[in-house]
């Protein structure tokens, strides 16, 4: 069951995702609760430029003595590509609405679950599904209302 707090911060990231008018919205939440927000800004920025990475990329902005203690709140299930590059950053627990299943049907997606990439890696992350998915679900049929 999803805490209060993690549906909070999962109702940002949506906010995000509503911004950049995408269903891909990310929060990045140290132990202070400060914290970093991005968007999909791939029709921008190429490829590479998921709501994940470009939250990672402002990981300088947070402050934070140890990295697993962030915690990562994305709308969507991290692809493969996103959740390599969560491991690599060494961040401890990642929260999401709707999963990489969900997101197939309404587009493309390389069907690895982040729970795969996590057990080819060499330490635990915390894995948390379906915070808010039926809000995170709705952003791909353009449902931006609350």
């Amino acid at each position: 069951m999803a805490t209060k707090e993690d549906k909070d911060w999962m109702n940002i990231a949506i906010e995000q995702a509503k911004q950049g008018k995408t269903p891909f919205g990310a929060v990045m939440v140290n132990n202070e609760n400060d914290y970093m927000v991005a968007h999909n800004t791939t029709k921008l920025d190429g490829a590479t430029a998921h709501a994940e990475i470009n939250v990672i990329q402002k990981l300088n902005q947070l402050t934070y003595a140890d990295s697993k203690k962030l915690t990562l709140y994305s709308t969507v299930e991290p692809c493969p590509m996103c959740m390599s590059a969560i491991v690599w950053a060494g961040i401890g627990r990642v929260v999401f609405g709707a999963t990489i299943a969900d997101a197939a049907k309404y587009g493309n997606q390389i069907s690895i679950t982040c729970k795969e990439v996590v057990e080819k890696s060499w330490y635990t992350i915390d894995l948390k599904s379906g915070v808010e998915r039926n809000k995170c679900i709705a952003l791909f049929e353009n449902k931006f209302s609350s």
